[in-house]
């Protein structure tokens, strides 16, 4: 789970950061969203430890994520989430 977190918030950043989002607001939006990312990726690798977002939470950040990166947004993600995963 840490390493899913990790690369979620990179992933995070990068779709907040291409979607004009100020630098300063990115950390802390990092720490609101990444769970929308790690979520798209979570059926694709094995998630070690406990999933601790129920589907209301993600439903609800994810509307509030999607509302500043696009609804047809990658979220920064280039490919399918688990060939990026696989690579580190």
């Amino acid at each position: 789970m840490q390493r899913l977190g990790e690369l979620a918030r990179t992933i995070c950043a990068l779709g907040l950061a291409s979607s004009g989002v100020p630098r300063e607001d990115i950390p802390a939006m990092v720490e609101r969203f990444w769970p929308v990312v790690a979520n798209e990726a979570h059926d694709s690798v094995t998630v070690i430890g406990v999933w601790p977002f129920t589907d209301d939470e993600i439903a609800m950040l994810a509307e509030d994520y999607r509302a500043i990166v696009g609804p047809h947004s990658d979220g920064g993600m280039r490919g399918e989430p688990a060939s990026i995963l696989e690579r580190h």
